[in-house]
């Protein structure tokens, strides 16, 4: 599969789940679509710069309620910033519509191991600024945070989070001696396709509707350039990468996807099975796989050494 290529099965979970409100959208959508494709493409950029809200768990609210919370500024705008334990820095980057604890499963492994583990909720995300979010503003959420924590050991990315956390490092100044990348899709594109098709939306308006988000992000954002697997060839450092065959929310076509853009990359990859999405996030073999490959402070990990 090219990394331009959507899978072929669309999917009708999580993020693109057949809800009442998908329902009405679609109706919508069939008559403004038609009749007013520029209204029609400006509610479509609206939705799509809306992050879902997902609400927290009492287990996240707990880990959250043991971080030390500061907050950095972007613009006019805050993000709110967690970190657990001490010792070299773990950065934790949630994907679209998630927030900071997303993969909290992780946290206390890492500072049982000797880490510092900092986590965040991105601009529209959680607790911090705003209801919406652009592309370039979760990339520089990114870079704010990383630029707070300081030196970077081991950058770990979930979902969507992958897209954001790898154009942070190749634009954004971000760097990170290793990264850990959790069921990555292969180009940013692909959620507003798989949105479009939905909801209904023409391919045409869809199109205006991203022109939109370029023209309101003042030349920041070129689609063209966010395809992950190139992103991902540009970077040097150790990478593992892990993505469930199940995947019901990024189908696991996206790894081999990755995989084929990296053809002259090293790449570690280890892939789970039945644990979706998001389980796989705290399933204890993964978890240990992980630290395995970052090591402990004071040891190389294997693929360092």
């Amino acid at each position: 599969m090219a990394c331009n290529d959507s899978p072929a099965t669309p999917r009708r979970v999580g993020r693109f789940a057949e809800t009442r409100s998908v329902r009405w959208l679609r109706r919508a959508f069939a008559v403004l679509g038609p009749a007013m494709p520029g209204l029609a493409a400006r509610l479509a950029y609206v939705l799509l710069t809306r992050p879902p809200r997902v609400p927290e768990r009492a287990w996240q609210a707990r880990l959250r309620e043991r971080a030390e919370i500061s907050w950095v500024r972007v613009g006019h705008k805050y993000i709110r910033v967690y970190r657990w334990g001490s010792g070299p820095t773990v950065l934790l980057v949630h994907g679209w519509g998630a927030r900071g604890t997303h993969l909290g499963r992780l946290v206390p492994a890492l500072v049982k191991a000797g880490y510092s583990a900092v986590a965040f909720d991105a601009l529209g995300h959680g607790a911090s600024s705003g209801r919406s979010s652009t592309l370039p503003e979760f990339a520089q959420s990114v870079a704010a945070v990383a630029a707070h924590a300081g030196e970077i050991h081991t950058l770990i990315a979930h979902s969507f989070g992958v897209a954001m956390a790898l154009w942070a490092q190749l634009d954004f100044g971000v760097r990170a001696e290793r990264q850990v990348l959790f069921s990555s899709l292969a180009y940013c594109k692909w959620v507003t396709e798989e949105f479009a098709r939905l909801v209904g939306l023409p391919l045409a308006v869809l199109e205006r509707g991203r022109q939109i988000m370029v023209n309101r992000c003042n030349g920041l954002l070129d689609w063209d350039r966010l395809s992950v697997g190139q992103m991902l060839s540009q970077t040097t450092q150790p990478t593992l990468m892990l993505h469930d065959a199940e995947d019901p929310e990024v189908p696991f076509e996206h790894l081999f996807a990755l995989i084929t853009a990296c053809a002259t990359r090293p790449l570690e990859l280890h892939v789970t099975q039945g644990l979706g999405h998001h389980r796989l996030l705290g399933d204890r073999t993964v978890i240990e796989r992980v630290l395995d490959f970052i090591g402990t402070p004071d040891a190389p990990s294997k693929m360092a050494a």
